[in-house]
C-alpha cells in the first residue's frame, strides 16, 4: 500500500506515527481473516461401530459391544422406544422377535460426531457360547484350573490356558440346541514338537452318554505358532448339553479362543 502524504505539511514525527497506526491496524485486520489460529486440528476423528449378541439366558435380551474409536461419550437408540448413554449396554427387545434399527451417535471431547445405524434380528434362538473363550477373565473356575501364558502371543488377547500337570484341565458344559450342527474350533500350540501329545480332548453329550470326539492333541510343528482346529459336531434329537474337556499330556500345550457357531 503506497501512501501519499505530503510532507510539507506534517512534520516528521506526525508521518511516523500515522505510518505506525496504519501498521498495526492492518494486523490486526488479517488477524481478523485468519479463523481458528492457535488451534489443533482433530487427526482421529470419531468412528462409530458396534456388534452385538443375544444373551444366552433370554433371546430378547441383546448384548452390545461399543466398538467406535476416539470417543467417550455415547447415545444409543434402539429402535423400540429405549435409550441409553452406557459405552456397553444390555436391552431387553421385549416386543420379541423381529429386525429393529439401532443408532449408534459416538462424540469426542472436541464434540465432534459420528453415527451408524445397524439392523439388529432378535430371534427366539439358543446361541451357544463359552465362558471366558480368551482366558482372560478373573475367574478360571469356569474352565477348571489352568496356568495363564502370553508367550508365545495368543491370537486373541494377552492370554493363553497353559495346561502342563495332572492338576490342571480345561472342563466346561454349555446348553446347545438339539439336532444341531455346529463348528467347534479353538488355537493351540505344544511347547515342544518332541514327544507324544500335549493334551487328551473329549466333547460329548454327558446326559446321553455320547461321545462326538475323542482323541490326543498331537503336536504342533513348532513351539512358536498356535494353529487353528476345528470339529463339526452333529447333535442329537435329545442333547441340550455339550462339554468340552481337555486334561494335559506329556507336552505342555497353550490353548486360546475355544469358539462354538451353528452351521446352517
Amino acid at each position: 500500500m503506497k501512501l501519499n502524504i505530503d510532507k510539507s505539511k506534517y512534520p516528521m514525527r506526525y508521518v511516523v506515527k500515522l505510518f505506525c497506526a496504519i501498521l498495526i491496524a492492518g494486523v490486526w485486520a488479517c488477524e481478523d481473516d485468519l479463523p481458528g489460529v492457535g488451534s489443533i486440528p482433530d487427526l482421529t476423528p470419531p468412528s462409530a461401530n458396534f456388534g452385538y449378541k443375544s444373551s444366552i439366558n433370554d433371546f430378547k435380551e441383546i448384548e452390545f459391544s461399543n466398538l467406535s474409536i476416539s470417543a467417550n461419550q455415547f447415545e444409543w437408540d434402539f429402535g423400540d422406544g429405549g435409550t441409553s448413554t452406557d459405552k456397553n449396554p444390555s436391552h431387553v427387545f421385549d416386543a420379541g422377535e423381529g429386525t429393529y434399527q439401532v443408532q449408534l451417535m459416538a462424540k469426542d471431547g472436541n464434540n465432534l460426531m459420528s453415527d451408524t445405524t445397524i439392523s439388529v434380528v432378535v430371534v427366539d434362538e439358543l446361541v451357544p457360547e463359552f465362558l471366558c473363550k480368551s482366558f482372560e477373565c478373573s475367574d478360571r473356575s469356569v474352565w477348571g484350573a489352568f496356568s495363564g501364558s502370553g508367550s508365545p502371543t495368543p491370537p486373541d488377547g494377552t492370554t493363553g490356558a497353559k495346561i502342563e500337570s495332572a492338576s490342571h484341565l480345561l472342563d466346561q458344559t454349555i446348553k446347545v440346541t438339539p439336532g444341531q450342527k455346529y463348528n467347534l474350533s479353538f488355537y493351540y500350540v505344544s511347547a515342544s514338537s518332541v514327544g507324544d501329545d500335549c493334551g487328551d480332548l473329549l466333547i460329548e453329550d454327558p446326559d446321553n452318554s455320547v461321545t462326538f470326539v475323542a482323541q490326543p492333541m498331537s503336536l504342533t510343528s513348532n513351539a512358536s505358532d498356535y494353529v487353528r482346529v476345528s470339529f463339526v459336531i452333529n447333535t442329537t434329537a435329545t442333547t441340550e448339553n455339550l462339554r468340552f474337556r481337555l486334561t494335559n499330556g506329556d507336552v505342555t500345550g497353550r490353548y486360546d479362543l475355544v469358539e462354538i457357531a451353528k452351521i446352517d
